[in-house]
């Protein structure tokens, strides 16, 4: 059996307590949703500056719990989709991790180390996560929106140049954004280190430095990029994309629905039981918070 399908075969029971397949939150595509627009898609729309208009509901996921789980190429097993890698650069598809980085993200990989992932304590989702669900995009004044998964608020300012102070430190970072001909570019720094990429444990450490590419391709059409730098913990920048085009989605029928996530969880506890029974009962988690209170 390949390392690759005892990662699948270990996290299972992970993916179900993390509630992973749950119904879906506001907007969440899901393979056959009938939320997916159906009309023909047209030219490029565009703002009263020229620039495309990305207004709109987006999703690029082919449906299904598959990438939330790992990046790379993966097999299915266990409720848990098969899929190709996401890394697009470098060519093997394989994201290039220094040796101390590589060991880490095989270390959070252990299902002995699942209540060490922040999402089932419900805090924030990863850049690169949550771009696996569905979106909402909109302007406001001079800042790009972005509505995400629980609850999550992207705004992202299109008039600042310079980033925060290196010492303010964000779960989804510093974002600002600026027009590259009719590409939407956004550039992310001032991370914390805590948050992971996916539930496998990938991640890219507090000095990111993420640059995110919104290239409309047609009226329901948009390209999506992600390229991450970080010297500390790969050798080299390398870049992901959606497991497939973002594709312009009806809005939810209600504003909002509650996300299913809540702190002092039963799933969290049977993680926690799990984390101390394999490291101890006096043990630290090495990332991630001890939120439960139960014991």
């Amino acid at each position: 059996m390949s390392n690759r399908t005892r990662f699948i075969l270990s996290i299972a029971a992970l993916v179900v307590m993390l509630g992973m397949t749950a119904v879906p939150t506001s907007g969440q595509l899901v393979r056959g949703d009938a939320n997916a627009v159906k009309t023909a898609a047209g030219p490029i729309p565009r703002r009263a500056d020229g620039k495309p208009d990305l207004t709109g509901n987006w999703n690029g996921s082919p449906g299904g719990v598959t990438h939330t789980v790992i990046l790379e190429d993966h097999p299915a097993g266990f409720g848990v989709t098969a899929g190709p890698t996401l890394i697009i650069d470098p060519p093997n598809g394989i994201i290039p991790y220094q040796p101390w980085a590589l060991a880490e993200r095989e270390r959070r990989r252990e299902d002995s180390n699942g209540y060490e992932d922040q999402v089932g304590h419900c805090e924030f989702y990863d850049l690169g996560r949550i771009q696996i669900f569905s979106q909402e995009y909109m302007f406001s004044g001079n800042n790009f929106i972005i509505n995400a998964t629980q609850h999550i608020t992207r705004v992202i300012p299109m008039d600042r140049r310079e980033h925060l102070p290196a010492s303010i430190r964000l779960w989804t970072g510093d974002s600002i954004g600026h027009w590259e001909g009719d590409t939407l570019v956004v550039d992310t720094t001032n991370f914390v280190e805590r948050p992971r990429m996916s539930l496998g444990g990938d991640f890219h450490g507090a000095d990111a430095h993420i640059v995110e590419r919104f290239t409309m391709l047609d009226s329901n059409t948009i390209k999506w990029t992600m390229t991450i730098d970080n010297p500390k913990v790969f050798t080299r920048p390398w870049t992901m994309t959606s497991p497939a085009l973002m594709k312009r989605i009806k809005p939810a029928p209600d504003f909002d629905i509650e996300d299913t996530c809540h702190e002092g969880n039963v799933d969290l506890v049977h993680l926690k039981n799990t984390y101390f029974q394999a490291h101890g009962k006096d043990a630290k988690p090495k990332y991630g918070t001890d939120t439960d209170i139960r014991r």
